[in-house]
């Protein structure tokens, strides 16, 4: 099962999606790329992070220094 946090428009036929989803008996947090495919459905590509969910407070700290740097 795969639950759908947050996405975003990158492109005229691209999406980025933020999810929750199960790989081998673990829940996992994915930030993918999905392009709009031929019968219109998004479909993931292999632009993308899979981490676990203890990471995630490491990927928040991440994105807020990307922020702070592109202020810079």
């Amino acid at each position: 099962m795969e639950a759908i946090a947050y996405e975003f428009q990158k492109g005229n036929n691209e999406i980025v999606r933020a999810t929750i989803s199960n790989f081998k008996g673990g829940k996992r947090a994915d930030l993918r790329v999905y392009f709009l495919n031929k019968n219109g459905e998004w479909t993931p590509t292999k632009k993308g992070v899979s981490i676990h969910l203890d990471l995630l407070k490491e990927l928040k700290k991440a994105v807020v220094k990307l922020e702070e740097l592109s202020k810079a």
